[in-house]
């Protein structure tokens, strides 16, 4: 991904947040051709959308003002970065952060550190679709 790095501002980060970004990836190494994640920072937030094409995924970075409010969602739209990886390598930095992060913590670090459970059941299920390639 040519060291791109993008940080992502979110005031919550419940279980679903990072169970739902392993169940989009999975979806793009399954074939999904679109799929995002949101993260909220109330009542702002930030979508990240994913749109893959044959072997690539264009990545775009949205932040919004105000997420409860849909009619003006993409008045008060900005675009924080957009660009082309390579699906298999935005897959592999994905789950290299959440080794990472597996191995700084651990799953009751994670559960002591978030409040929440790991989504060890997500994990398994993306695991399980990239050695499936």
């Amino acid at each position: 991904m040519n060291d791109a790095e993008q940080m992502v501002r979110a005031s919550y980060v419940g279980p679903e947040v990072l169970a739902g970004f392993m169940n989009g990836v999975q979806a793009l190494l399954l074939g999904c051709s679109a799929t995002f994640v949101t993260f909220f920072d109330e009542p702002s937030g930030t979508r990240v959308f994913f749109n893959q094409t044959e072997k690539e995924v264009f990545v775009q970075i949205v932040e919004f003002a105000d997420l409860n409010e849909p009619a003006s969602w993409w008045s008060n739209a900005r675009l924080v970065w957009a660009g082309r990886v390579q699906t298999e390598a935005f897959v592999s930095a994905f789950m290299a952060m959440i080794e990472e992060l597996l191995s700084e913590h651990g799953t009751h670090g994670y559960r002591r550190r978030w409040g929440y459970e790991f989504p060890a059941l997500e994990w398994a299920a993306l695991q399980a679709a990239h050695s499936s390639r």
